[in-house]
């Protein structure tokens, strides 16, 4: 079976795709078929850098990807047999970009509603986003500034804001305000240099990790609390935090559930096939984020 592997540290372009044996299925596993994964930025970073995380996902050769949605083929003994041919999001640390990945974990396997894609669930962003709405619900910030909102996290934390009573402020480029838009007709989009002046005080989000970006801001408010899912440390900065998301299942099952209701809405660019999953990591690391890049495999 094709496996996208990364077995060296020279970048996104060192990926290898190899012909694998198909895992056996256990007493306690499910085999899933793979369709469709999203490219991660963890991935592209650990392809040239073993220390860019503090996970540990460093160890080569690795299968690539962490989640991904297909269909169950197999089902071990002890696993609820109902599973068998279900459509299903797969979390698996120990990779997805492959076409038969075994999972013996429940709590990482979530079967999808007939309404939701299997593009849609692989396009889920969910425990960052849950990690920056969390911040916000725990700050009592007169106003809501968010860096790179024009990103995947960005517009999905925006949609899950949508009861929001406090004021919120859109940070985009340029280039990026159009598109902004299109996707969030009711909110206004400020670049850094035309944010208005702000009263009260402020939350930061940093979801784009550029210190000159914060650094500017942290002059104009009043001492603004900032929260960064990027940068690890900023010194030069007061009232800075660092947050990293922690695997939830119960929010999997939340962020599916309101994509099932139509509450949630995923954002896609666009899908690249299997063999050409560097041009996909290109692709998203080297272009605006217009949507989260996905890779599949043809039926």
């Amino acid at each position: 079976m094709k496996t996208v592997l990364q077995t060296n540290f020279n970048g996104i372009d060192g990926l290898s795709i190899e012909d694998t044996a198909k895992p056996t299925l256990t007493d306690n596993g499910v085999l899933v078929k793979m369709a469709v994964m999203p490219v991660s930025p963890t991935d592209w970073k650990l392809e040239s850098d073993a220390h860019a995380t503090n996970e540990d996902l460093a160890t080569l050769p690795r299968v690539i990807g962490i989640q991904g949605a297909g269909t169950v083929i197999a089902v071990g003994k002890n696993r609820d047999q109902a599973l068998l041919n279900r459509r299903v999001l797969v979390v698996n640390p120990a990779g997805v970009y492959q076409e038969v990945v075994l999972s013996e974990n429940p709590d990482w396997l979530y079967p999808l509603a007939a309404n939701v894609s299997n593009a849609d669930a692989a396009a889920l962003s969910a425990g960052t986003s849950w990690t920056l709405k969390q911040a916000i619900d725990h700050s009592h910030a007169d106003n809501i500034v968010i860096t790179s909102a024009n990103s995947v996290i960005g517009l999905t934390l925006l949609q899950m804001l949508a009861d929001e009573h406090r004021p919120i402020y859109p940070i985009v480029t340029e280039a990026s305000k159009t598109y902004f838009a299109s996707q969030m007709p009711h909110l206004t989009a400020y670049t850094n240099a035309d944010l208005p002046t702000l009263t009260g005080t402020t939350i930061v989000l940093d979801i784009v990790g550029k210190l000159d970006l914060l650094t500017d801001l942290a002059a104009r408010l009043n001492q603004p609390e900032i929260v960064s899912i990027v940068l690890m440390q900023a010194p030069t900065l007061a009232n800075f935090k660092f947050v990293h998301d922690e695997f939830n299942a119960d929010h999997y099952r939340y962020f599916l559930q309101t994509l099932a209701d139509g509450k949630l809405t995923a954002i896609i660019n666009k899908i690249f096939p299997i063999d050409q999953t560097k041009e996909a990591q290109h692709f998203a690391k080297e272009t605006h984020s217009r949507g989260r890049v996905l890779v599949g495999f043809t039926a």
